[in-house]
């Protein structure tokens, strides 16, 4: 089974059903988790996001967002991860060179060959 890392706007898109294109193509992905036909690898930054955009842009109660999104992280073929202080560094120093998010260098740092699922265009800039 292929592992995937799951970036914020995945969640995000699935979580508020916008745009609709997204959240099919979200809704998909994690169809193939629950079915075991995929494994999606998180990490605790997006789970962080996930929850800072769904309160703050949202304005979705935490007694809304927090269960919606455990139930997608209690799912079996959901992993968590995080990472060394040496690739910590190697995150800041090209944070130094490109106006690129925190978390969208992190998760190409810990992708490894793994691929990044996700509607953002910054990780085309990475490779």
């Amino acid at each position: 089974m292929k592992e995937f890392l799951i970036d914020t706007n995945i969640f995000v898109r699935l979580l508020t059903k916008e745009p609709i294109h997204q959240y099919e193509e979200a809704r998909e992905i994690f169809r193939h988790i629950e079915e075991e036909k995929k494994s999606g690898i998180v990490s605790i930054l997006v789970v962080n996001e996930v929850l800072w955009i769904l309160e703050r842009f949202y304005k979705m109660k935490r007694s809304v967002s927090i269960p919606e999104l455990l139930h997608l992280l209690l799912l079996k073929n959901i992993k968590i991860i995080e990472v060394s202080k040496d690739i910590l560094v190697k995150i800041l120093q090209k944070m130094i060179l490109r106006k690129i998010d925190f978390t969208d260098i992190y998760l190409a740092e810990i992708a490894r060959s793994r691929k990044i699922i996700s509607f953002d265009r910054d990780f085309e800039k990475l490779n």
